[in-house]
């Protein structure tokens, strides 16, 4: 447990997620969750030396702040960098695979099990930026929204459409039955993605592996195609967040609409 803040309310930020109180730290997270969510932002915890203009964005969503030392901040940001600021209140909520296929985005990303936090926030900020319409990781074995993977997602947390199953395969089988375009990402895979006609068209559902073991072999064959970004240097591999970039940028190019 944290020391007391100055209003007397004990803060724990050692695990931010539905289960427990969802900590957002640094500029651009704390005020996405802000902004967009001011209704559950329970508290706005302050550096003394913060911006007029930080302190005017958090006024005009209604939201009090507290100013306390940086020794709190840091607390409350379990050690991952806060730029001066850290919201604190209830976890966005996730939606059921139905209601995502409901509303078919036609552009979506799946995990399977891409565990590491600042990946999977890395990842979230990439997919935001291209426009996918959601993401989908495993209840288990996925991370929960823990402190560094909001602060690398940069506010995508707030924005994406988040949806946690229990069993990846039978989810892109789902994404398949409901007319996606199941494509995943493989070094070893025989089809280049810069390659015209790579992947058919959208709808779209990106399934990207864990960096080590890549997609598993019951979700590769619930994939229509497996495809691979060309490397013309010597290594061998990209971080799995910017591969997961590249792949989805590079099927916005090949299918802007």
């Amino acid at each position: 447990m944290l020391p007391d803040a100055p209003s007397g309310v004990k803060l724990d930020a050692r695990r931010g997620d539905a289960r427990g109180r969802y900590v957002a730290p640094g500029t651009h997270a704390a005020l996405a969750f802000i902004e967009s969510r001011p209704r559950d932002v329970e508290r706005v915890l302050l550096a003394g030396d913060a911006s007029a203009d930080l302190i005017r964005r958090i006024g005009r969503a209604g939201v009090a702040t507290e100013q306390v030392e940086r020794s709190v901040l840091e607390r409350a940001a379990g050690g991952v960098p806060h730029q001066g600021i850290v919201a604190l209140g209830r976890a966005p909520a996730g939606i059921p695979l139905e209601a995502l296929i409901e509303e078919r985005p036609d552009l979506v990303l799946v995990l399977d099990e891409v565990t590491d936090p600042r990946n999977v926030g890395a990842i979230l900020r990439s997919a935001e930026a291209a426009g996918a319409g959601g993401v989908l990781l495993a209840r288990d074995r996925a991370p929960h929204l823990s402190p560094a993977l909001v602060k690398a997602a940069a506010g995508a947390v707030e924005w994406l459409r988040l949806v946690r199953v229990v069993n990846v395969a039978r989810a892109v089988d789902a994404l398949r039955d409901a007319g996606y375009w199941t494509i995943g990402l493989a070094g070893e895979a025989e089809v280049d993605l810069f390659s015209p006609g790579a992947v058919p068209g959208l709808p779209v559902a990106l399934v990207v592996g864990s960096e080590g073991e890549g997609i598993r072999p019951l979700v590769r064959r619930s994939c229509h195609r497996l495809v691979r970004i060309p490397m013309r240097g010597r290594v061998e591999s990209l971080n799995v967040s910017v591969a997961a970039a590249v792949a989805l940028f590079e099927i916005r190019r090949a299918h802007p609409d």
